[in-house]
């Protein structure tokens, strides 16, 4: 059998280079490119979620208009003007009605790139998006927040959201890193026991994004400063879990990982997100 892990002297999640800030040609092309950039997203977050605010309250089918539109101007303005799928990806999309959906955390953007993919989709997200007030409102028919802030078992509201027909979708491992190594993944997914839908997202010319390790604001001045970004989405077919996996959750999280490596050929890692160097200084 193939040796889907990585070497341990090679595994490092969480490794990525430092982005240069400023040259010559970055402060060039941040004129060209970034500044007006800027300026348009600063215009359309203040339209968008003006219009999301004051006009979708109780339209749950508008609001995934409107954010579904923001995702894909914001794509627009990093220089994501395609997804890049093959047509086998897109055949996989298309034939799958599989509740949970589960991809790769390696960037800021992943949120923009499936809120494209799955427009009706709602995400697991973190505790400090309910509390940004432009952002919260419009986040209640998006988001199933990590928060105790929000009352209730997370497993009862996912399988409430579960039982409505929602397709949920849970960046499992939990931190930014690597497109190129899998994580070990959070269980909240393979709890209902459900088929999943896996799908990988990698940006090419390094253009990825490690949590901690990579300055936010220098990542994005770059990011935002090149004309044209590239990145291709890889759709498996659904893993359907075994009855044997359904009793053992353990077993069916190592197991997807091996097809979800298998099928984007990409490694595994030995790591999750506690072995994060910047989740460690928060202990």
């Amino acid at each position: 059998m193939e040796d889907l892990y990585i070497k341990d002297e090679e595994d490092e999640p969480f490794k990525a280079e430092e982005i240069r800030m400023w040259s010559i040609k970055t402060i060039s092309k941040m004129m060209i490119f970034g500044v007006p950039r800027i300026i348009f997203l600063i215009i359309t977050y203040i339209i968008v979620l003006t219009i999301g605010l004051f006009f979708t309250k109780k339209n749950e089918k508008f609001q995934n208009i409107v954010m579904t539109c923001l995702a894909r101007i914001k794509l627009w303005i990093f220089g994501y003007w395609k997804i890049h799928m093959s047509k086998e990806s897109k055949q996989n999309l298309k034939n799958s009605d599989a509740q949970i959906i589960i991809a790769n955390h390696s960037s800021y953007m992943d949120t923009c790139v499936m809120g494209s993919l799955f427009p009706t989709g709602k995400f697991i997200a973190s505790e400090f998006i309910s509390k940004i007030p432009l952002l919260k409102n419009l986040g209640k028919t998006k988001c199933i927040y990590l928060t105790s802030e929000f009352s209730g078992n997370l497993t009862d509201i996912i399988q409430k959201e579960l039982n409505r027909g929602s397709r949920i979708v849970f960046f499992s491992e939990g931190v930014c890193s690597r497109p190129d190594l899998l994580l070990k993944l959070r269980s909240g997914a393979f709890v209902p026991n459900l088929k999943i839908l896996p799908v990988h997202i990698n940006y090419e010319n390094s253009k990825f994004w490690v949590n901690g390790e990579q300055d936010m604001l220098s990542h994005i001045i770059n990011h935002i400063s090149s004309r044209r970004n590239k990145l291709e989405v890889k759709v498996l077919p659904e893993y359907i879990p075994s009855e044997e996996e359904k009793s053992n959750i353990e077993l069916f999280k190592e197991n997807f990982r091996k097809y979800y490596a298998k099928g984007t050929g990409i490694k595994l890692s030995k790591k999750d997100y506690k072995d994060h160097p910047y989740f460690k200084l928060k202990k």
